[in-house]
C-alpha cells in the first residue's frame, strides 16, 4: 500500500510540474498574440481555463491522500507547498505569482517541482492549514458549500477572470488532463467541485446548456466589449475536448453590419480591422461573412501541441479537396516509381564502378608491393581484400585476374612453382579462368626453377590448348618486362612447340570516310618534306640528351632575373643559405631514413588491417625523396610572401612527383629505357629519310621498328597509376617531415649579431574560407624571414619539371591512348581530372584504329621544329630586368611597388580606414602582380635556356578534340609577348607572293585595316616603310610606330623580318622563319552558319566570297546602333548616353563568346569592362549601359543568325532532355572519331582507403569534379553542349587541315582556329584549309548525331512504344521526338566557301 501512495504521489508531483512548466509557455504566447491578432489568443485562454480544472483536481487528490497517512513526511511536503499556494493566492492575488523551481535533481518524479518560500509566516499558515485539513467529513463539506455557489461565482466573474492553460501530457485522465488555476480562495473552493460534478454524462450535458445560455445573454449585454467566446465541451465526440464557438444570432448579425456602417471614424476604423483579421481563417476559403469555422483540439495530433484543423464547409468543398489529395497522392506515387527505378540503374552503375576503381587502387598497390619485393604480404592482402570487395559490391570483375597475374609474375622472378600453383588454385576457387598472361608467368617461373620439368612444361602447353591457345598467341599478345620473352622461348623449346616469327604489322588505314584518299600513299604528296633541323650525327646526343632529362626529372635553368653584380647583402644572404640546405639536407634525410623504418616495421607487424604507405616510399630512393622536399621549400619560398597554398594540392603534387619517379625508376629496372633509347635513334634516322617519310607515317614506322625488335621488354607497358587516397597520404607524410625538420634563424636573416641561434620553423598552417563549400579549409604558410632570404639571395637558377619544358628532340609519336609525347615519363593523350578514371578507362576500350587520325594529326603538330627569336627575346628581357612595363604587357617586378603606408596613433578613426583601404588595396596589385612576374620570369628564362637550341612540343588533346601543348609555360599558344619570339626552326624562300603575305602579315597585327581587302592592307603597308624601318632599327630610340600596335611585340618581331626581306638583293630568295596567321572570321559562328546553311549569316562571316572581308563584329555593332538611335528618338536616357561609344570593340567579346554558351551575366560584365575603359564615358551609367547593350547584342546576333539560333536551341534542349530522363552525361562522337564525354556532374565528397602510418589508421576525403555513378549536373550538361560541340567540329577542321598538309609537306600548327604557316605556303594551307571544311560540312552532321542520340539514349524509349508501355505525353515519348526533329537548313551553298578569300585571313 505505502508503494501505490508513493507511486501516485510522484505522479502527481510530475504532472504538477509539467503543467507549471507548459503555463509558463503558454502565458508569454497570450500576452503577444492579444497585441498582435485578438482571435489567435483565445484557443490558448480557453485552453488554460480548462487545464486550470485538471490542476485542482490533482491538488485535491493530493489533499485526500493526505488523511490516509498524516504522519507521511513526503506528503506532508506537498501539502505544505499546496496551503502555502491557497493562502499566498488570497493574500497577493492580483500582485504576486508564485515562483516555479524545477529540480533536475529531485528522486521524487523526473522533476520535483518546489515553490519558494515566500516568508516565516507562509510556512506557519501552511503548517496550520494542514491541521485544519485531517479529517475526511470537513472536505465533505466544503465541497458541497463549493457546490451551491458555483453557478453564482462564475456569473460574477465572467467579465474578470480568464483560466490559464496548462498541458500535463502525463496526466492520468485522457492524453491531456487540463487544470484551472487558482485565483483566490474562494475561486478555489468552488471550482474543487468540479471533478466530481463531471462524473456523470448527464451532469456534464447540463453543464454546458447553463454555459451556453449564459454565453448567449452576456453577448447581449457586452456586445461592443467582447469577442466570441469558445465554449469547452468535455462530450464532444471529436477529440477529448472539442472547442466549438458560439452561434450569432439574427441581433447580433444586424448589430454587425450597422457597425460596418458606421465604421467611418478613426476608432471605428481599427476596429473593424480587428475583426478582419478575426475572420482570416474564414476568409481563405471565401466564406468571410457567412460561416464560422469549427476549431478542434486533436491531442493525438502529431505536430506540435495542439493541431487545429478546420472543419470542412460543405459536400462540394470536401469533394474538392479529396480529389485534390488523391491527384497529389497519385502524382507523388508515380514520381516515387520513377526515381525508384531511377535510382536503382543509379546504384547498380555506382556499386559496379566503385568496385572498378578500388580494384584499380589495388591493382596498384600490388604491383607496388611486388616491386619492393614483398610478394607473400601482396597475396595474402589480395586474398582479403578481393573477398571484402565481393561481399561489399556483389559483384565479380574479371580484370581480377590481371591482380592474380601480377602475384604469379613476382613469384616467377622467385622461381617458385609451388606458390604460382597455389595463386592458380585460388583463381580457380574465385572461378576465374587464366589467361595468356597467366600462363606467360608460369613459364616463366619453370626457367627460372633449379631443376625444370619437362613433363610439367609440356602439361602447361597442353592445358594451354585445351582453353584455345597456342604458344605463338603469348609472343604476340602478352606484355613481358626484362627478359621474360626469351625465357619463355627457350621453355618451350625443349617440348618442339613450333613458334614461328611474328610479320612486322604496320598501320592500319584510315576507316573515315573523310580520309579515304589519305589511304592512297601517293594522293596529294608534295614535292618536300618538312625538315626536322638536325643531321644523322646530331642523333645519338639529341636522344640521349633528353632521355637523360626526362631520367633527372628536373633541369636547372638560369634565370634572367639573376644580376651580374654581386652586392654584400646577396653574397651573405646565398652563403647562410647554402648553410641552411647542408643542413636541412642531412636533418631530411635522417627523418626519412627513421620514417621508412619505422613504416617498415608497421608494414611488417599490421600489414593484415590495413594498407601501409611503406611499400610506395620504399621504392623511391632516399635522395631523391630529399631533393624533391628541397625544391619544394624553394618553391614554397618564392611565392609564399603572396601566396598560400591549399593543404591537400600541395600534398597531391607532392605524391604525383614521388609517383613519377617511380615510374622512372620502374622503366630502368625493367629495361624500357635501353630499348626506348635504340628503337628511338632508329625513328630519328627515319624523319631525316625522305623515301621512308613517302611510305610511312611517323605512328606507322614507330610500330614498325617495335616490331622489328620483339627482344627485350615491350615498350608500351600501361603504368598503373597509384589511388588519390596514396597520393594525398604520400605528400602529407613528407610534408609532415619537413615542417617538424627544417628551420632556420630569423636573426641572420634580420642581419642582428646575437649570441644565441634562436630557430623558427620554416612552414606553418592557416586556415582560411573554401570559396567551393562552407568548410574552412588547411593552407601551408612560409614564415614571411625566409621569404626575404630568398629574396636577398637572389639565386642565379629556377628548376622546373622535366615535362613543363619543350624537348630538345621529336616527341615520341603517338600509336596508342597511352604511348606518345615523352620518350619515358607518361604523357596522357586525354586531359581529364584526376579523379576521371572512368573516361581515361573508356578511352582504352576504344580500337586504336578508331583513333588513328587523332594519333596522326598530333603526331603532325608535335614535329614542328621551333627556335627562339633571340633579338626580340633579348629586348623583351632588358624591359622586365628594368622593372616592367603595363603598357607593352611586361608585368611589374612587386619589389619595385612602394612600401605601405604606416598607420599612426595620432589619427583619426577615418584617417586609420583610409590607410587600411589603402593597403589592401596596395596588397591585392602586389599579389596580382606577383603572379604575373613570376609567370613571366619562368617564359623568358625558358626561352633564354633554349635561346641556341631546336626544340619541339609535344602535344595532347582536351576532352572536345582540342589540341594543346603539353608544356605548361613556354608555347605558341601564349599571349603576345611569348608568339613574337617564337620562330620556325625550319626556313623557306619567300618565293613569289610571301613578301606580300609578310606585309599584310604585319598590318593584321596592327589592327588598322581589319575591313579593307588585301590590296588595301598591302597599299597601307607599303606607305608605312619608313615607320616599319624605324621600329626594326631603332625599337625605343625612334618613333616607336610598332607600340600603336594592338600586339606589339609580335608587330615589331614582324618588322624585323620584313626589314631583313626588303634588304635582301633578292627579297623571293630570303629565306624566312616567321609564322604567318590566318585566322578565321569567328569560327565559332562559321561553323553554326553552315550547319544550317545559314544565307545571312553564311555573308557576315565570309562563308560566300565578297571584295572584302565582312566583319561579324562590326555588323553586330551596327545592328546595335540602329536600335540605340530608335530608343534614343523615343527619350531613352541610355541611349542617349551611349551616343558615339558603341564600337566593335566594346561588343566584339560578346559576339565571339555567344556561340560557345556565354551567359548574359557573363556578357554585361564583358561590356561592362569594355566601356570602363573608355575614359569619356560617364560612369554613372555603366551598369545601365552595360545591361542595355548585352540586350540589344543578343537581339542583334539572333536577328542576324536565325539558323545558329535554332540549332543553338535544338542542342540545349537535347542535352537538357537526355540528362534528365536518362539520368546520364552527354556523349557524341566527333566526324573523325573521337569519343566526346561531357565531364560535367554533381560533386561529392569520398572517403579514400585507409593507410596505416606508424600504427596509426589515417584516411583523407577529397571533393570530386568528375565521377561516373554520380548524377550530370543538369544546368552545366545543358549549358555546355552547344559550345563543346563546335569546338569538336572546330577540332576536326583542324585535324583534317594538319593531315593534308602534312601530306603537301608543308609546314602547319595551329592555335585552334588560328593556323599557322610559312609565307610561301599560305596560298597552299588555305586552299585545304577550304576544302577540308567544306568537304566536313557536307557531311550529315546533326543527322548523324540524331541518330547516335536515339541508338544511344531512346533505343529503351523505342522498345517501350512497341510494348505500348509509354504514354503520349511522356517524357520519353517527348525526348523521342526532340531527338528525331532535327533543325531544317537554309539554302547556302558550301561550294562558296572555296571561292571565298576571307573565309581565312
Amino acid at each position: 500500500m505505502q508503494a501505490v501512495i508513493q507511486d501516485d504521489k510522484v505522479g502527481r508531483y510530475h504532472q504538477l510540474a509539467t503543467l507549471q512548466k507548459t503555463k509558463a509557455i503558454l502565458e508569454p504566447r497570450i500576452s503577444r498574440n492579444k497585441t498582435e491578432v485578438k482571435i489567435k489568443a483565445k484557443p490558448y485562454e480557453e485552453l488554460l481555463k480548462v487545464l486550470e480544472v485538471r490542476k485542482r483536481n490533482l491538488e485535491e487528490e493530493s489533499h485526500s491522500n493526505e488523511d490516509t497517512n498524516e504522519n507521511d513526511p513526503q506528503k506532508s511536503t506537498f501539502l505544505n507547498y499546496h496551503d502555502n499556494e491557497l493562502s499566498t493566492s488570497e493574500k497577493h492575488s492580483d500582485k504576486t505569482s508564485e515562483k516555479i523551481i524545477v529540480d533536475p535533481t529531485a528522486s521524487e518524479g523526473i522533476f520535483a517541482v518546489k515553490p519558494s518560500l515566500k516568508s516565516k509566516r507562509n510556512a506557519d499558515c501552511k503548517t496550520s492549514d494542514k491541521q485544519i485539513k485531517k479529517t475526511k467529513a470537513t472536505k465533505i463539506k466544503k465541497t458541497k458549500e463549493i457546490k451551491n455557489n458555483e453557478l453564482s461565482t462564475s456569473e460574477k466573474h465572467s467579465d474578470k477572470t480568464s483560466e490559464k492553460i496548462i498541458v500535463d501530457p502525463t496526466a492520468s485522465e485522457g492524453i491531456f488532463a487540463v487544470k484551472p488555476s487558482l485565483k483566490s480562495k474562494k475561486n478555489a473552493d468552488c471550482k474543487t467541485s468540479d471533478k466530481q460534478i463531471k462524473k456523470t454524462k448527464a451532469t456534464k450535458i447540463k453543464k454546458t446548456k447553463e454555459i451556453k445560455n449564459n454565453e448567449l445573454s452576456t453577448s447581449e449585454k457586452h456586445s461592443d466589449k467582447t469577442s466570441e467566446k469558445i465554449i469547452v465541451d468535455p462530450t464532444a465526440s471529436e477529440g477529448i475536448f472539442a472547442v466549438k464557438p458560439s452561434l450569432k444570432t439574427k441581433k447580433n448579425a444586424d448589430r454587425k453590419t450597422s457597425d460596418k456602417q458606421i465604421e467611418k471614424t478613426e476608432a471605428t476604423k481599427i476596429k473593424k480591422t480587428k475583426e478582419i483579421m478575426n475572420n482570416e481563417l474564414s476568409t481563405s476559403e471565401n466564406h468571410s461573412n457567412k460561416t464560422s469555422e469549427k476549431i478542434i483540439v486533436d491531442p493525438t495530433a502529431s505536430e506540435g501541441i495542439f493541431a487545429v484543423k478546420p472543419s470542412l464547409k460543405s459536400k462540394k468543398n470536401a469533394d474538392r479537396k479529396t480529389s485534390d489529395k488523391q491527384i497529389e497522392k497519385t502524382k507523388a506515387t508515380k514520381i516515387k516509381k520513377a526515381k525508384e527505378k531511377f535510382s536503382e540503374r543509379q546504384e547498380f552503375i555506382k556499386r559496379t564502378t566503385k568496385h572498378s576503381y578500388a580494384l584499380h587502387a589495388l591493382k596498384s598497390y600490388i604491383e607496388v608491393n611486388i616491386n619492393a619485393n614483398e610478394v607473400e604480404k601482396a597475396q595474402i592482402y589480395l586474398r582479403r581484400q578481393l573477398l571484402l570487395l565481393r561481399k561489399r559490391y556483389q559483384v565479380q570483375n574479371l580484370s581480377e585476374v590481371e591482380l592474380y597475374n601480377l602475384l604469379i609474375s613476382g613469384w616467377a622472378k622467385k622461381g617458385r612453382i609451388d606458390k604460382i600453383k597455389y595463386v592458380f588454385s585460388l583463381m580457380k576457387e574465385d572461378s576465374l579462368f587464366p589467361n595468356l598472361q597467366s600462363y606467360a608467368g608460369y613459364l616463366e617461373a619453370l626457367s627460372n626453377s633449379k631443376y625444370m620439368d619437362v613433363g610439367e612444361i609440356q602439361q602447361v602447353v597442353d592445358e594451354m590448348k585445351t582453353k584455345g591457345f597456342v604458344p605463338e598467341d603469348i609472343l604476340k599478345n602478352c606484355v613481358f618486362k626484362v627478359d621474360q620473352r626469351e625465357k619463355i622461348i627457350k621453355v618451350l623449346g625443349f617440348v618442339g612447340a613450333d613458334i614461328s616469327p611474328v610479320p612486322p604489322e604496320i598501320g592500319e588505314a584510315y576507316s573515315c570516310k573523310l580520309l579515304q584518299q589519305l589511304n592512297e600513299k601517293s594522293f596529294g604528296r608534295g614535292e618536300r618534306f618538312p625538315s626536322v633541323c638536325y643531321q644523322e650525327k646530331d642523333i645519338s646526343f639529341l636522344a640521349s640528351s633528353q632521355l637523360e632529362t626526362e631520367s633527372q626529372y628536373s633541369l636547372q635553368i638560369t634565370s634572367v632575373d639573376a644580376i651580374n653584380k654581386v652586392d654584400d647583402l646577396t653574397l651573405e644572404s646565398r652563403k647562410y643559405l647554402e648553410e641552411c640546405t647542408e643542413m636541412w639536407r642531412q636533418k631530411l634525410a635522417t627523418a626519412i631514413k627513421k620514417f621508412k623504418n619505422l613504416e617498415e616495421n608497421c608494414h611488417m607487424r599490421e600489414f593484415y588491417k590495413d594498407e601501409s604507405i611503406y611499400p610506395y616510399i620504399a621504392v623511391v630512393d632516399t635522395d631523391v625523396l630529399v631533393n624533391l622536399l628541397l625544391q619544394q621549400i624553394r618553391v614554397m619560398a618564392e611565392t609564399g610572401e603572396f601566396f598560400s597554398p591549399y593543404e591537400k594540392v600541395l600534398y597531391k603534387d607532392m605524391g604525383l612527383k614521388v609517383m613519377n619517379h617511380y615510374f622512372i625508376w620502374l622503366n630502368k629496372k625493367n629495361q624500357i629505357t635501353d630499348k626506348v633509347l635504340l628503337i628511338y635513334k632508329e625513328y630519328l634516322r627515319y624523319l631525316i629519310n625522305p623515301k621512308l617519310l613517302a611510305e610511312y607515317s611517323p605512328r606507322e614506322y614507330w610500330e614498325y621498328l617495335k616490331n622489328q625488335n620483339p627482344n627485350g621488354p615491350t615498350l608500351d607497358i600501361a603504368s598503373v597509376p597509384w589511388s588519390r587516397g596514396a597520393l594525398v597520404k604520400i605528400g602529407s607524410e613528407l610534408y609532415d617531415i619537413l615542417q617538424k625538420n627544417v628551420s632556420f634563424d630569423p636573426n641572420r636573416v634580420r642581419h642582428k649579431d646575437s649570441n644565441k641561434s634562436s630557430m623558427a620553423q620554416v612552414f606553418y598552417v592557416t586556415y582560411e574560407d573554401d570559396p567551393d563549400s562552407v568548410k574552412i579549409s588547411r593552407h601551408i604558410g612560409t614564415h614571411d624571414l625566409l621569404c626575404k632570404l630568398y629574396r636577398d639571395a637572389k639565386l642565379p637558377y629556377l628548376e622546373f619539371d622535366a615535362t613543363v619544358v619543350p624537348m630538345l628532340s621529336p616527341p615520341k609519336p603517338w600509336v596508342k591512348h597511352d604511348s606518345g609525347g615523352f620518350l619515358i615519363t607518361a604523357t596522357p593523350f586525354i586531359r581529364f581530372n584526376d579523379s576521371a578514371i572512368h573516361q581515361t578507362n573508356y578511352y582504352s576500350t576504344v580500337p586504336s584504329k578508331q583513333l588513328n587520325p587523332c594519333f596522326d594529326s598530333l603526331n603532325s603538330l608535335s614535329l614542328c621544329p621551333w627556335v627562339v627569336n633571340t633579338p626580340v627575346l633579348d629586348l623583351i628581357i632588358d624591359v622586365f630586368q628594368k622593372g616592367g612595363n603595363e603598357e607593352l604587357d611586361v608585368p611589374l617586378n612587386p619589389n619595385t611597388f612602394p612600401p605601405a603606408p604606416k598607420i599612426s596613433s595620432f589619427m583619426s578613426k577615418k584617417d586609420k580606414a583610409i590607410i587600411w583601404k589603402q593597403r589592401r588595396e596596395l596588397e591585392k596589385k602586389k599579389c596580382e602582380a606577383s603572379s604575373l612576374w613570376f609567370d613571366c620570369l619562368y617564359k623568358l628564362s625558358i626561352a633564354n635556356h633554349f635561346r641556341d637550341k631546336v626544340f619541339w612540343f609535344p602535344h595532347n588533346l582536351d576532352f572536345r578534340g582540342r589540341a594543346y601543348p603539353t608544356p605548361p609555360h613556354f608555347n605558341h599558344l601564349g599571349n603576345d609577348l611569348i608568339r613574337s619570339i617564337l620562330l620556325f626552326a625550319e626556313g623557306q624562300p619567300l618565293g613569289k607572293h610571301g613578301l606580300d603575305w609578310l606585309k599584310i602579315q604585319l598590318i593584321n597585327l596592327t589592327g588598322f585595316k581589319k575591313r579593307d581587302p588585301h590590296r588595301i592592307r598591302l597599299q597601307f603597308a607599303n606607305e608605312k616603310i619608313p615607320e616599319i624601318l624605324d621600329s626594326a632599327d631603332r625599337p625605343f630610340e625612334g618613333e616607336q610606330w610598332w607600340r600603336t600596335s594592338d600586339k606589339p611585340w609580335q608587330t615589331l618581331a614582324c618588322c624585323k623580318e620584313l626589314a631583313s626581306a626588303l634588304r635582301h638583293p633578292n627579297p623571293e630568295e630570303y629565306v624566312s622563319h616567321f609564322p604567318i596567321h590566318q585566322d578565321g572570321s569567328c569560327n565559332g559562328l562559321q561553323h553554326y552558319a553552315a550547319l544550317g546553311r545559314d544565307e545571312l549569316g553564311a555573308t557576315e562571316v565570309n562563308l560566300r566570297p565578297s571584295d572584302a572581308p565582312q566583319d561579324v563584329y562590326s555588323g553586330v555593332s551596327a545592328l546595335v546602333e540602329r536600335e540605340r538611335q530608335k530608343d534614343a528618338a523615343n527619350g531613352l536616357e541610355v541611349a542617349k548616353k551611349l551616343e558615339g561609344f558603341v564600337r566593335r570593340k566594346v561588343v566584339k567579346q560578346t559576339v565571339m563568346t555567344f556561340v560557345y554558351g556565354v551567359t548574359k551575366y557573363g556578357a554585361k560584365l564583358q561590356i561592362l569592362k569594355q566601356l570602363k575603359d573608355i575614359p569619356d564615358f560617364d560612369e554613372k551609367y555603366h551598369h545601365e549601359a552595360s545591361l542595355y547593350l548585352m540586350q540589344k547584342i543578343f537581339f542583334s546576333i539572333k536577328e542576324m543568325f536565325t539558323a545558329t539560333q535554332e540549332i543553338q536551341n535544338w542542342f540545349t534542349d537535347c542535352a537538357e532532355h537526355i540528362t534528365r530522363v536518362s539520368g546520364e552525361t552527354l556523349q557524341w562522337v566527333t566526324p573523325l572519331g573521337l569519343p566526346v564525354i561531357q565531364p560535367y556532374h554533381k560533386e561529392i565528397t569520398l572517403r579514400n582507403s585507409r593507410y596505416s602510418i606508424q600504427g596509426k589508421e589515417s584516411c583523407s576525403n577529397y571533393t570530386s569534379y568528375f565521377e561516373p555513378y554520380q548524377l550530370p549536373n543538369i544546368r552545366k550538361q545543358k549549358n555546355g553542349f552547344a559550345p563543346n560541340f563546335i569546338h569538336s567540329l572546330d577540332a576536326s577542321h583542324m585535324m583534317l587541315t594538319s593531315l593534308f598538309c602534312q601530306r603537301q609537306g608543308i609546314t602547319f600548327v595551329s592555335v585552334h582556329d588560328c593556323y599557322w604557316t610559312h609565307a610561301s605556303a599560305v596560298e597552299i594551307m588555305n586552299k585545304i584549309c577550304r576544302e577540308q571544311f567544306v568537304s566536313l560540312h557536307k557531311e550529315p552532321i546533326l543527322e548523324d548525331l540524331s541518330e547516335f542520340f536515339l541508338d544511344k539514349y531512346a533505343r529503351v524509349v523505342d522498345e517501350q512504344i512497341q510494348d505500348k508501355k509509354l504514354k503520349r505525353n511522356s517524357a520519353k515519348m517527348k525526348l523521342r521526338e526532340l531527338l528525331s526533329t532535327v533543325p531544317k537548313k537554309g539554302t547556302f551553298d558550301l561550294d562558296k566557301v572555296l571561292e571565298s578569300e576571307y573565309f581565312f585571313s
